[in-house]
């Protein structure tokens, strides 16, 4: 057999391949040829692919190579193990500040096998003085980062121009790792969760959450109020990237709908658009880097002027990717400038089938809305018509999972598309929206309900099925409204490696009996203190139980 120094070498030699790959195929890194005081690894908690095609990793990878003095390199889960970072192989544990941008709950495992990987200590409690500080940002950081906490030094809660700059100020003035955090944790939007003592109540829920000073009672949400002062474009364009050489460029902040399940709705409010003037002279910029260019933001279809937007793009001879569009917002005219910006799936988001549930989940995207623009895409060329649907939505009845199979079957009848995509998600309560009283529905009904869709659309000739898993969803829901004692079963089970139920009992046994239905699959009350509101997300409790209690009045 190998012996283990054997075995590490190989590793190595397998990362530096892997390194060497990835390095080859980049454009338009950039390059630090100054002095360089701060040195930042930034991690993506999953593969290079995945990474890559984030545009807020990217984003925030620019903004601190765009720092005086500073030099940031990136780390992903490696495929071959390795534990350093891509730029220069360096190990994590040689800089001033590990980073890692959080969007999916579902990656939290992987933060911490990387951190083990890297060897610098999982829990923050037990870092030594060289230890780096580690940092966690992105959406999960926005909404609930208490399973986190017992490992993170810092959170910044927020949009990253506002913060990290400030943080980068402090790791320049030097001085010892309490002193740091002192500091930082006057900080505005920096969560130091050292200063936090949590306390339960016998029957599980938490009872109170106790600030020590000079830590705020709440952390407020950063917020950037002028997207036009600067740009938040692709760093680097690749073809190993999931997006195959895409640019993605950013056209908007925020979602003017809040629909009362959906997350980034709430937390990026309100909605702001860059001008007109400024994406013309970003388009061009973007044109410089590829051929491709993907325009982000979550109401894309409401975007002023994006007609004339779509002009530019033509005369430069760009092809141009989407995310979700809302179906009563597109018009025949612009679906013709997306066919002929080389768009070949439209997708588009019903989430539900009936009237009913449009009303609970307050969206109002109709059926004849969804006909309406496959009729007219198919007209225009377009392939393909992708839809995003949920199940497991509060007071759901089988009445509404019919309607989706009814309805995506229609669309298939009713127009000349080669072929329609329906994509089933189960429903996951998130924090700061006012679903986030809801239980989770069950696992074996979900796959009840899956199953059904399943055996109604996969006979049907051209319609492609898929659906989440439940048992990741299930997961995923645990991760969204865990609190600190769901973080130390993701401890037992990364750093002693215990399997899941070996974990949540060692958990259990130190932080009393609860299990993930304590945290998924029970109605919480007004009056519980969630793990999140320790988080300002700008939005009032009262204003969210409102509109919870308006949603279960559609309901009826």
């Amino acid at each position: 057999m190998p012996s283990a120094r054997a075995s590490r070498e190989q590793v190595v030699t397998s990362w530096q391949a892997e390194r060497a790959r990835y390095l080859q195929h980049e454009r338009h890194r950039p390059v630090r040829t100054g002095p360089v005081q701060v040195e930042v690894a930034l991690g993506f908690p999953n593969r290079y692919a995945v990474g890559m095609s984030n545009l807020g990793f990217q984003a925030v990878y620019g903004l601190l190579n765009d720092l005086d003095d500073v030099r940031c390199e990136r780390t992903f889960l490696w495929e071959t193990e390795g534990s350093g970072t891509l730029e220069s192989g360096r190990p994590l544990n040689r800089f001033s500040m590990v980073a890692f941008s959080v969007p999916f709950e579902l990656d939290y495992v992987n933060l911490l096998h990387m951190l083990d990987r890297a060897g610098i200590p999982l829990l923050s409690s037990e870092r030594k003085e060289s230890d780096p500080i580690v940092v966690m940002g992105g959406p999960c950081a926005f909404l609930n980062p208490e399973p986190m906490a017992p490992f993170m030094d810092l959170v910044a809660v927020g949009e990253a121009e506002h913060s990290l700059p400030r943080l980068v100020d402090l790791l320049r003035e030097g001085g010892s790792r309490s002193e740091f955090f002192e500091k930082s944790v006057r900080l505005p939007g920096i969560y130091v969760p050292r200063y936090y003592r949590v306390e339960y109540l016998p029957e599980g829920p938490i009872g109170s959450v106790i600030s020590r000073p000079p830590a705020p009672g709440r952390i407020e949400r950063q917020r950037t109020s002028e997207l036009n002062t600067f740009a938040t474009i692709s760093s680097i364009v690749t073809p190993l990237s999931h997006l195959k050489d895409m640019t993605l460029l950013e056209v908007q902040r925020g979602c003017g709908y809040h629909c009362r399940f959906c997350a980034i709705g709430q937390i990026y409010r309100p909605l702001r658009h860059r001008s007109g003037a400024i994406l013309t002279d970003q388009i061009r910029t973007a044109g410089g880097l590829s051929g491709r260019l993907g325009l982000v933001g979550s109401a894309v279809a409401d975007l002023p002027g994006l007609m004339d937007l779509c002009d530019e793009m033509s005369a430069r001879g760009l092809e141009l990717g989407l995310s979700s569009l809302r179906a009563d917002r597109l018009s025949r005219e612009l679906i013709e400038r997306l066919a002929g910006l080389g768009l070949r799936t439209l997708t588009v988001a019903p989430e539900v089938g009936t009237e009913r549930m449009r009303q609970v989940i307050d969206k109002s995207v109709r059926p004849e809305d969804i006909l309406r623009v496959a009729r007219w895409a198919s007209e225009a060329g377009i392939a393909r018509l992708k839809l995003y649907f949920l199940v497991g939505l509060p007071w759901e009845r089988e009445e509404d999972i019919e309607a989706i199979a009814a309805l995506a079957g229609s669309i298939r009848k009713r127009s000349r598309l080669r072929g329609v995509t329906v994509s089933v998600s189960p429903f996951v309560p998130k924090a700061a929206t006012p679903f986030q009283w809801a239980p989770m529905e069950k696992e074996d009904l979900l796959r009840k309900k899956l199953h059904y869709l399943a055996g109604r659309l996969r006979p049907l000739k051209g319609i492609t099925f898929s659906a989440e898993s439940p048992r990741r969803s299930i997961w995923q829901g645990v991760l969204a409204g865990g609190d600190r004692r769901v973080g130390m079963v993701l401890w037992h089970h990364v750093r002693e490696g215990l399997t899941w139920a070996r974990a949540w009992r060692c958990a259990g046994e130190k932080d009393g009996p609860v299990g993930k239905s304590f945290f998924i699959h029970r109605a919480r009350n007004r009056e519980e203190v969630l793990p999140w509101d320790l988080i300002d997300h700008g939005i009032s409790r009262e204003h969210l139980w409102t509109e919870f209690q308006r949603a279960r009045e559609a309901a009826r």
